[in-house]
């Protein structure tokens, strides 16, 4: 069991570090959305969307990551960027 203990730790500490990550990387999208209401640019960038996942798939692919569930997974994130970006432009 001690074992068992040690890996619980580890993932958690992975955990902290991961939603940590996501935290920033979110709080970049709320002045990416701040900067577009500011310069009067839509808030849908589509091309920039695939952008982002298609390269964050490959990124995840060459650590071994099945592409889908890399794709899968930032398009839960993209989500919430969308959704926090909006509430900022429209204010």
């Amino acid at each position: 069991m001690d074992a068992l203990q040690g890996f619980r730790q580890e993932l958690d500490a992975v955990d902290e570090e991961l939603v940590r990550l996501v935290a920033r990387r979110l709080q970049v999208c709320d002045r990416v959305a701040q900067w577009k209401r500011e310069n009067g640019v839509p808030m849908m960038q589509p091309q920039r969307v695939e952008q982002v996942k298609r390269r964050c798939a490959e990124l995840g692919a060459a650590q071994g990551l099945e592409r889908a569930f890399v794709e899968a997974l930032y398009t839960l994130i993209i989500d919430e960027a969308c959704r926090r970006e909006e509430r900022i432009i429209d204010g």
